[in-house]
């Protein structure tokens, strides 16, 4: 543990702190169980249970000779006197067992030499082993899945400046005004000079990063495929809703995404294939276990594969790109208690078959020197609402009153969720239900004056335009929808509100009262309660009503990762750099903090492509320092 001066705690190594320290643990791994049945969801508690086991494929597994167990080959893991996890010790003088590395293997089958040694192969380090190769440097990557494999669900890329959005007529808004948007969004925590590189950057990346991939482009959101390439690039939200200004905005939305579709998958396979045709070795099913530091700087790593055989690679520089540390929960309930209740969807698995992104490459770094960046970290908790989306729509709570401006974009809307009280219905609870979202039949009319943006459903098709819609209606949370669609997605439908309120389980005097204000809010043009756009605020009062519930949101990503400087090389404690070692993609610090901005939607994905390009780069020897 590290304190804000960045000064790292010393530990006490008697036998009789270890003891307590074991029991302390117990203590803790029961209170995170309490957590995840009693309060979290039973998919919260599922997610927890199987991140718990089999973190790794070597000694960071839950066995003996494991750090994530407080046993690093048996050796203790001890912190000072009476700060062993129980209550009443001071939090800056607990040290959590993952700190503790494991012993340096006493057996090794086999050692590699290389330049550059990438450990993870998702996007970043699929940039990041491509950059290099590009370099011409001997490139080795790792990744503990079997094959390459991206996530299913990733693929909207915020780049800005792609030959694909320049030939489209995809223009952005102005850098000044993105980064300070996006500054504002975070709280001002992340660094500004990053927002300045992916700006200047992602684009020319983007292009880089598919050479000799073979795609379809689609040319607008609703435009048809015309061809049988699975492979095509949709661009988001394009051409912009009608009438839709982003300056007029409380949370404005940017326009310019392209999304590679099915997923991004196909993106990291052209990659690789350049990297492997430049002479670039790629091995799977292998892990990550420690980097080996000589001299104060990175000189390599040690890595096993299922069978627990080590391999020694020795490299000039290691690249970390090993994801977030969204599957690991002792990492979890350390750096981000508050992202506990959300299950974590947005994953690989390993050749073992357990969930990838269990922090391996922040456990890696921390452990040769490397400092965690001061938080407060971003889980990403997009909620993709109901039938309608995120739309701004009344929202009432599992009292049945209406709590808050409901004319917000879904990573807020997940924000707001988890600070409501917990059904008394226990069926409603179970099920995690947090708040109902409510319209009445004049929704085919209103859609269009939602927001555009990410989550929400703006665009209405008639029934007789259907077969003019095929592709788009055929994806998901694209804005576009049928009342066929709306019809078969709603949670209930109701001919009075009576019947509504009882549906949905709230008390029909407090759901009438509270739909009466709402429509005489609507009615006056001005939300006097909680402030939402006038342009947004449609009554109740259309027969049939629909109900949509919104229960807490899945988390895609825990944003958080080890502080590094200009060149994307890891810093220690003090701030100085550690020669040989390089971060990029959720592994890496500094980019997002506080909340996750939805004001450009990819923003993700593009900044994990620009910094391991750069990562690459530079671990190959360019030494680009983007503050210059």
């Amino acid at each position: 543990m590290t304190d804000r001066k960045g000064t790292r705690e010393t530990t006490d190594t008697s036998s009789l702190e270890a003891t307590s320290k074991a029991e302390g643990r117990q203590g803790k791994q029961a209170d995170l169980s309490r957590r995840a049945f009693l309060g979290l969801g039973a998919a919260a508690a599922t997610a927890a249970v199987v991140a718990g086991t089999g973190l790794a494929g070597c000694a960071q597994g839950k066995t003996e000779g494991n750090a994530a167990s407080g046993q690093a080959n048996g050796t203790s893991t001890t912190t000072s006197a009476g700060n062993n996890g129980t209550p009443g010790g001071a939090p800056s003088a607990f040290v959590p067992d993952f700190m503790t590395p494991p012993a340096v293997p006493s057996s090794v089958k086999e050692t590699k030499e290389c330049d550059v040694l990438v450990i993870g192969l998702g996007l970043s380090g699929c940039a990041a082993a491509k950059a290099a190769s590009d370099e011409g440097a001997k490139v080795i990557g790792i990744d503990k899945a079997p094959q390459l494999t991206a996530v299913s669900m990733a693929g909207d890329f915020g780049v800005i400046g792609s030959k694909i959005q320049k030939d489209l007529g995809i223009k952005w808004a102005d850098k000044g005004t993105v980064m300070n948007q996006l500054m504002k969004d975070m709280c001002y925590r992340p660094t500004p000079a990053f927002i300045d590189y992916w700006y200047d950057h992602s684009g020319a990346d983007f292009d880089w990063f598919v050479e000799g991939a073979d795609f379809e482009v689609l040319t607008s959101t609703a435009a048809e495929k015309q061809t049988d390439n699975p492979y095509y690039i949709r661009p988001k939200c394009f051409p912009p809703l009608a009438g839709y200004d982003y300056k007029t905005e409380f949370y404005p939305y940017f326009h310019g995404t392209i999304t590679a579709n099915p997923n991004m998958q196909w993106t990291l396979d052209a990659a690789l294939a350049a990297a492997e045709k430049a002479g670039a070795e790629f091995i799977f099913s292998t892990w990550g276990e420690q980097l080996i530091v000589e001299g104060g700087a990175v000189t390599g790593a040690y890595v096993c594969d299922k069978d627990k055989n080590y391999t020694r690679i020795n490299a000039k520089a290691v690249v970390l790109a090993t994801g977030d540390f969204g599957n690991n929960p002792e990492m979890r309930h350390y750096y981000v208690p508050w992202a506990n209740e959300f299950a974590c969807y947005y994953t690989t698995m390993d050749a073992n078959g357990a969930p990838a992104d269990t922090g391996d490459g922040h456990l890696m770094g921390i452990w040769a020197g490397a400092h965690m960046e001061l938080g407060p970290l971003a889980p990403m908790t997009h909620h993709m609402g109901g039938a309608l989306g995120v739309d701004s729509y009344l929202q009432l709570n599992m009292e049945g009153k209406r709590f808050m401006n409901e004319d917000i974009p879904g990573q807020p809307i997940a924000d707001q969720l988890s600070r409501q009280p917990a059904s008394l219905d226990p069926k409603a609870a179970e099920a995690g239900i947090k708040s109902w979202q409510i319209f009445d039949a004049a929704w085919p009319e209103q859609i269009q004056h939602m927001p555009d943006g990410h989550g929400y459903v703006n665009h209405f098709v008639p029934d007789d335009q259907v077969d003019q819609f095929k592709t788009v209606l055929a994806g998901f949370g694209l804005g576009y929808t049928t009342k066929a669609m709306v019809e078969e997605s709603v949670t209930l439908k109701a001919d009075t509100l009576d019947e509504l309120a009882k549906g949905i389980g709230l008390p029909v005097d407090t759901v009438k009262a509270q739909i009466a204000r709402y429509n005489e809010l609507c009615k006056k043009g001005i939300d006097e309660d909680f402030g939402k756009d006038a342009r947004r605020m449609f009554p109740i009062e259309k027969a049939p009503y629909y109900a949509c519930a919104f229960g807490s949101a899945g988390m895609l990503v825990l944003m958080g990762g080890l502080e590094v400087n200009m060149k994307l090389q890891a810093v220690n404690d003090q701030g100085e750099a550690i020669g040989g070692l390089y971060v990029c993609g959720n592994t890496m610090g500094g980019r997002y903090l506080v909340e996750y901005p939805v004001t450009v939607a990819g923003i993700s994905l593009a900044q994990a492509l620009t910094f391991g390009r750069l990562a690459g780069q530079n671990a190959a020897g360019k030494g680009i320092d983007i503050s210059l």
